[in-house]
């Protein structure tokens, strides 16, 4: 019934229509570019959760380096359909990401979640996530005009 493997560049319309539960807009074919650069590195990873053979979340884990922390695999972005929670996918996923930072050496995963986002909170704590702290997010967009 669930599988979990690693996305592929035909499931960008399905990955771009689970951004909306996030809260992001993001068309079939910006997807599709991000995943074409994200894959060519080599500590981005990107992984599905099938359910019936249809793409129905997914999680992006990615490499930091910081001056003042050590090394570790932060995730980017992690959704499973509303209609398919519950099931264990998002643990499914989460524990793929995991092994994966184990595999290339990381000492830490680390993910950030908005402060609403509070059934979310509960779901990390309970898999033996703990809350370092809360932050305000800023950004500059640097396009021309702007």
């Amino acid at each position: 019934m669930a599988e979990i493997r690693t996305m592929r560049a035909e499931d960008a319309l399905a990955v771009a229509r689970l951004c909306l539960d996030l809260g992001y807009v993001a068309t079939e074919t910006e997807i599709g570019e991000r995943f074409v650069r994200l894959a060519a590195l080599p500590d981005n990873q990107v992984w599905v959760a099938l359910w019936e053979g249809a793409v129905v979340g997914w999680i992006h884990g990615h490499g930091v380096r910081l001056l003042e922390a050590p090394p570790a695999i932060e995730i980017g972005g992690l959704v499973v359909s509303p209609a398919h929670q519950g099931r264990g996918l998002g643990k499914q996923l989460l524990r793929a990401c995991e092994a994966w930072a184990r595999q290339l050496g990381y000492p830490r995963i680390r993910l950030r979640s908005g402060v609403h986002r509070e059934a979310a909170h509960a779901f990390y704590r309970h898999l033996g996530y703990q809350q370092l702290k809360t932050s305000h997010s800023f950004a500059l967009d640097l396009r021309d005009g702007q």
